[in-house]
């Protein structure tokens, strides 16, 4: 079952709203979390509202980075269950550069079966489910999300676009561009923060996303949902699935997210 789409667009306008009251502020109120990342009056604001909301749309757990995770044990019982981050980027939120979001997904039996993507600065929300992905921007009508094969794009553009975290640049990524400049095309890459860059690879802004290091599950269970319902994916490192909610922490270490996943990335991807 999927929920209404206007229902969560709504709802996340509404948590967005009040990230950006705070976000207009000179001075708001920072706390360092046990694992040293940042949490804000924003973070905690919209939290309360997409937990509360939630669950008037569709009652089903909700586990959200602000909360306590429950158990394994727990999790694994679950046939669904929501899972969000209230603020993706809360660093980039800080250094106001506009690039954080709302990530919301439905988790059912380990695999994101809907996300949606909200940039509360520019209004636009990126949401698929159902096998389609749309783009809704303010008041205009949603339109349709596609990508391409990368050759395709090549022949156009004549580069490989990466996607790459402004701040978690690594020797892999850049032994990673080397490989694709190798085999494929000169590479273009876009640093760009939180989980804009998933959803950018499903509008077909983007061909590959690679990260070598540690993210949580709601930093890209939304992303993965949205570009599945665009004939992409995104894999374990060693291309793989991702289970959602099934493992002992919510830690994915490191990931692959490509816009068209009927390309044979593997021969590049892991070599």
């Amino acid at each position: 079952m999927q929920p209404n789409y206007a229902d969560v667009i709504d709802l996340a306008r509404k948590a967005g709203r009040a990230i950006l009251d705070v976000y207009k502020r000179s001075e708001y109120t920072v706390i360092e979390k046990a694992d040293s990342s940042p949490i804000t009056e924003a973070d905690v604001a919209a939290n309360k509202i997409l937990t509360d909301g939630l669950n008037a749309i569709i009652d089903i757990p909700v586990i959200s980075e602000e909360t306590d995770v429950p158990s394994q044990q727990e999790r694994t019982q679950w046939p669904r269950f929501w899972l969000i981050d209230p603020l993706d980027g809360t660093k980039e939120f800080i250094d106001r550069n506009d690039e954080f979001t709302i990530n919301i997904a439905i988790i059912e039996n380990g695999e994101p079966i809907f996300g949606l993507i909200y940039v509360p600065v520019s209004d636009e929300c990126y949401y698929g489910g159902d096998g389609k992905a749309f783009l809704k921007k303010g008041e205009e009508p949603a339109s349709l999300l596609k990508t391409v094969n990368p050759n395709s794009q090549i022949r156009e553009n004549g580069c490989i676009r990466v996607f790459s975290s402004r701040r978690h640049a690594t020797d892999q990524l850049q032994h990673l561009c080397n490989r694709l400049e190798e085999k494929m095309a000169p590479v273009q890459r876009f640093p760009i923060g939180s989980a804009l860059k998933l959803a950018y690879l499903a509008a077909g802004k983007g061909d590959i996303y690679a990260r070598f290091g540690n993210v949580s599950e709601w930093d890209v269970a939304a992303g993965h949902a949205i570009l599945r319902c665009v004939g992409g994916d995104l894999l374990s490192l060693q291309y793989e699935a991702i289970q959602y909610g099934r493992k002992p922490t919510m830690i994915v270490p490191g990931f692959l997210a490509v816009a068209y996943i009927d390309f044979d990335w593997r021969p590049i991807l892991l070599t």
